[in-house]
């Protein structure tokens, strides 16, 4: 299953990622069904403080996700940044992909002028590549 997304929240994962940097940034993309499209950009404290993983903060995340189904939104993606290395998940974020309902998306910025995007689903330890695609 592709991930589906509303024009400019790639441009806004970026960002953050950037605004994070040199420390990995991270956080949720929310959407509404039936398309289940990501139309919300939610940014969730790493408590990591790290440029090699993430945690967010469980509190925070638990509220945020509390707040999801009060509202009648749904968890479409899980965002967070490498800042030094390709966008592809580590074996952390593999062990770590808790919600395999969700896509992954990772933002390289090992070349900080040429941030590189990539899409994931994590299902039982396997990695699947997905397509992001932004929608006008």
């Amino acid at each position: 299953m592709d991930l589906v997304v509303v024009s400019g929240t790639l441009d806004q994962v970026i960002e953050r990622a950037r605004e994070a940097y040199p420390r990995e940034g991270c956080g949720l993309i929310a959407g509404i069904r039936p398309s289940l499209v990501g139309v919300r950009l939610i940014p969730i404290t790493n408590i990591a403080d790290s440029a090699s993983e993430f945690e967010m903060d469980p509190a925070e995340l638990i509220r945020t996700l509390r707040d999801l189904r009060e509202a009648g939104e749904e968890l479409v993606a899980i965002y967070h940044s490498h800042p030094h290395g390709p966008a592809r998940p580590s074996t952390v974020d593999v062990r770590r992909a808790h919600y395999p309902e969700a896509a992954h998306l990772i933002v390289s910025l090992a070349d900080p002028e040429c941030a590189r995007v990539a899409g994931f689903r994590i299902i039982d330890g396997e990695v699947i590549d997905i397509e992001v695609r932004a929608i006008v």
